[in-house]
């Protein structure tokens, strides 16, 4: 006995895949040329600063070798500069650097 074949069985042949539409070449990840950047001048220039705080804090800090090493001269290791003004110094500086994070970029005006 042959099995006869229905109309849906004779009609079903696969078509062929689609081809894949070109895109263009202008970026690795298919995004426009144009796009603005997160982060503003003004951004940029708060975090800079900041960063630039903060290695002078650690500038500040460095040092404090004794020039005699059988004499303890606690003036050289606790001083204003080092105890005081780098730690200072090293918050001014991630404080700026978390403003420059936070603050909103001013967009610019459309002419």
């Amino acid at each position: 006995m042959a099995k006869q074949q229905t109309s849906a069985q004779t009609s079903k042949k696969q078509a062929p895949a689609p081809a894949r539409a070109s895109q263009p070449k202008d970026s690795i990840f298919n995004t426009p040329a144009n796009r603005e950047l997160i982060f503003g001048r003004n951004n940029f220039i708060f975090m800079g600063a900041g960063l630039a705080l903060i290695v002078a804090g650690l500038f500040l800090m460095a040092g404090g070798s004794m020039p005699d090493p059988n004499k303890w001269q606690p003036e050289i290791i606790y001083s204003f500069r080092r105890i005081t003004l780098a730690p200072i110094c090293m918050v001014a500086g991630f404080v700026a650097v978390v403003i420059g994070i936070f603050r909103k970029n001013q967009a610019p005006v459309a002419e």
